[in-house]
């Protein structure tokens, strides 16, 4: 009972802290996730559901029906999946992948949610609203005397604007992909916490592999590529085609790049000392003159290692 009571008031805690912080909402969830998982490891599943149970009703109490269908599609429902994996004793690589994949059916269901709730508007009703708050703030900064010091830089009004219409139409149609990735990170760190606090105290059960030795799972090579062949598709025209596949490569990028950085290392790690020190040092300096073309050579890697094993480590595993 006193563990009970513990991960009760704490993820409860959590809880508050998201409803009362909406500008850090994600670091109170993870830490939200990251409780329900170590509770994953001491409690009964019963026992979970009804904190869980409890958990949702503090967030409806607090910050209502509208704001806790995104607080549960975002990082409830992929937190209570790896909560109930750890606790039937699956290992790391399972949690993170199951809990990956409730992460994005959340969000689909979310978004569909959003988008039928508001009556079909979805995107341009979106932009709309991001235009509409945009052209409030250009009132402001006229007010204020802001485009004189612009003007002086050498930027008219006319150039912010367009570039200001321009960055709030990018992001309305690339929202989709920013709700999925802030899913997927909060996944990533959920269970990264939980098996960290876990190790430190002697449970093995959610023992991760070193970062080195991290794959991808090859089937999200072939959403990359579909994700290309969409966004050359529709590339002439920027229609909805096109921005369906911005929007799957604006996903998968960072997860890319991630595991690249796991296979680098790995490469940098099997070189000589002396060979090491230049291979980091030209590898920094890659990416502080050319931070784009570093993103796309270490996305690249990260996809080909999926499909190639550069490292042989599936290759052993399976052996």
């Amino acid at each position: 009972m006193p563990g009970f009571i513990f991960f009760l008031l704490f993820t409860s805690t959590m809880c508050v802290a998201m409803a009362l912080l909406p500008g850090i909402t994600m670091i109170p969830a993870i830490l939200w996730g990251t409780l329900l998982i170590l509770a994953g490891l001491y409690l009964e599943s019963y026992k979970i559901l009804i904190i869980f149970f409890i958990n949702i009703l503090v967030l409806f109490v607090m910050a209502g029906t509208s704001n806790l269908l995104g607080y549960l599609a975002l990082f409830g429902m992929p937190a209570l999946v790896m909560t109930l994996l750890a606790a039937y004793n699956k290992n790391y690589q399972q949690i993170q992948h199951r809990g990956v994949t409730a992460a994005i059916l959340g969000v689909s269901f979310f978004l569909l949610f959003s988008y039928l709730y508001s009556g079909g508007i979805g995107i341009n009703g979106l932009e709309a609203e991001l235009n509409k708050s945009a052209a409030e703030s250009i009132s402001i900064y006229e007010e204020m005397g802001i485009f004189d010091m612009y003007e002086q830089m050498g930027i008219s009004q006319a150039e912010f604007e367009m570039s200001l219409k321009s960055t709030t139409s990018a992001f309305a149609r690339h929202l989709p992909a920013i709700f999925y990735n802030q899913a997927i990170i909060a996944v990533f760190l959920m269970l990264s916490f939980a098996s960290y606090i876990s190790r430190k105290r002697n449970i093995e059960r959610l023992k991760k592999k070193p970062f080195r030795e991290e794959s991808m799972p090859w089937q999200l090579v072939w959403m990359a590529i579909a994700g290309l062949g969409l966004w050359i598709w529709g590339r002439d025209e920027l229609n909805n085609i096109y921005y369906v596949g911005s929007n799957i490569l604006w996903i998968i990028v960072p997860i890319a790049v991630y595991y690249g950085l796991s296979t680098i290392i790995f490469k940098i790690a099997e070189q000589k000392q002396s060979t090491r020190v230049f291979v980091i040092i030209g590898f920094i300096l890659l990416v502080m003159v050319f931070p784009l073309s570093a993103i796309i050579f270490v996305s690249i890697i990260g996809l080909f290692d999926s499909l190639v094993d550069f490292r042989k480590i599936r290759m052993e595993q399976e052996e």
